[in-house]
């Protein structure tokens, strides 16, 4: 790349800014959000690298996510995920007393073979 004095007066920046703001994170998280000048050091050598990854992980981080312990009777259903399958189980969490019905991914399995339970971590 030829050092043309546009390209050196990039390199010479000390940070490029990429922000990536949604509405629903705003008035999630309000004043919570991380707003200071401070920025964040990563490698991408061109704003737009940037930015595409900033709105990548604001998408993936927007939704609203929990992390719940359940405990199962019996193990027949926590025997059969397939966790070193290539995917990643996944199923639905149903809980009228919180008002949540939402996809969930298992993302934890613990086996108490005495008590013939499972206790399963699930996120989404």
């Amino acid at each position: 790349m030829p050092a043309s004095p546009a390209r050196i007066g990039f390199v010479m920046e000390p940070v490029r800014r990429a922000v990536s703001e949604t509405a629903v994170v705003t008035e999630r998280h309000g004043s919570l959000a991380r707003r200071d000048d401070e920025p964040l050091e990563t490698f991408f050598d061109n704003v737009a690298d940037a930015h595409t990854m900033a709105d990548a992980r604001q998408a993936l981080l927007s939704p609203e996510r929990r992390r719940f312990s359940v405990t199962v009777a019996g193990l027949d259903g926590a025997l059969e995920l397939d966790i070193a399958g290539p995917e990643l189980p996944v199923g639905s969490w149903n809980d009228p007393d919180k008002s949540l019905a939402r996809d969930v991914a298992v993302s934890g399995v613990g086996f108490d073979f005495a008590a013939q339970k499972a206790t399963l971590v699930v996120w989404g």
